[in-house]
């Protein structure tokens, strides 16, 4: 049981960095700093690929362990009665949960980012108005049109 908590630490350390990272990414989201993203989605892909590593361990450690596969990993561990090991397992949660939280919100980022974006594009090319008309067939600016208030633009 020592070596999956010791497997639980690390995975713990693993998500930690990664929710670092998410942290750095995000400030470079609204930074529109690409070259910082960049360098951290090069750092990000060892992370995963020791995350996923983890994981493979672990679960090889439990099935080493006679873990029933239709039992959950928390009933599983719980069942063994041992409070480091409880300990281990919940500060992982805690880590995972973190990660996911800060990926979601920096997909949230993206997303609007994109959306905004693309509505800026929209704008300049003269889309998503109720009439497209601005020129007349002859290329002379249409007057049937009034001008775009400013707080469209």
């Amino acid at each position: 049981m020592q070596h999956l908590g010791e497997l639980f630490a690390s995975a713990t350390e693993y998500c930690q960095r990664f929710a670092e990272l998410l942290d750095q990414e995000k400030q470079a989201l609204l930074d529109q700093d690409m070259a910082a993203l960049q360098a951290l989605i090069d750092a990000k892909t060892p992370l995963m690929a020791s995350l996923a590593a983890a994981e493979r361990a672990i679960e090889a450690q439990l099935k080493q362990m006679g873990r029933p596969a239709d039992l959950g990993l928390g009933d599983f561990i719980s069942g063994l009665n041992d409070t480091e090991l409880a300990d281990r397992h919940a500060a992982f949660l805690n880590a995972a949960q973190a990660c996911r939280d800060a990926n979601l919100r920096n997909a949230r980022l993206i997303r609007h980012s994109q959306h905004i974006n693309s509505h800026l594009l929209d704008l300049l090319r003269n889309q998503g108005e109720a009439s497209l008309d601005v020129y007349d067939r002859q290329g002379n600016a249409s007057r049937a049109r009034p001008g775009r208030p400013i707080s469209r633009a």
